[in-house]
């Protein structure tokens, strides 16, 4: 027998044991929501209904000199559910995630997100109640086009004012 022949199997059984070991139940692709808060109690909060639909509950206030408005840039956290199941379907707190998600600009979000946004001062907490029409109703595309979504936000900082 060859010196070949004889460190094959040697080395396909190594090779299929670490398959083995490195192999574990985990889906990187699988999306981790297990360090989401609970869901804002709105039951004394404050409710607000928008000429376009949108209904709002503050929570908190917040505090400072400025409230958001529709050109500055912020830092939120935030956990959107469907409102009828409230089964989370995105998250700023998403796989252990601690830090605010930042957005740029305000017009790149569904209108109904952006107009809860407006008026809301730092260290604010506000549900938005967001109707498909102003969620993704425009985007027959999404799963989410027909859901009416809530948001629970904090707004952590105005970086422009």
């Amino acid at each position: 027998m060859t010196f070949s022949k004889r460190i094959f199997p040697i080395l396909l059984l190594s090779f299929l044991t670490i398959g083995f070991i490195s192999c574990n139940d985990d889906d990187p692709f699988e999306v981790d929501y297990s360090a989401v808060p609970e869901p804002y109690d709105i039951s004394n909060a404050e409710r607000v209904e928008t000429e376009t639909g949108l209904i709002y509950y503050v929570v908190e206030e917040g505090s400072g000199a400025f409230e958001v408005q529709r050109r500055d840039q912020v830092r939120v956290f935030y956990t959107g559910r469907i409102n009828n199941t409230g089964e989370i379907f995105d998250s700023s707190y998403r796989n252990r995630n601690t830090s605010p998600t930042s957005f740029s600009s305000l017009e790149n979000l569904i209108a109904g997100f952006r107009e809860g946004l407006i008026g809301m001062k730092e260290g604010g907490k506000r549900v938005l109640i967001i109707p498909p029409e102003l969620g993704y109703g425009n985007s027959p595309s999404s799963r989410l086009s027909d859901d009416t979504l809530r948001f629970d936000v904090k707004l952590d900082e105005i970086i422009s004012d």
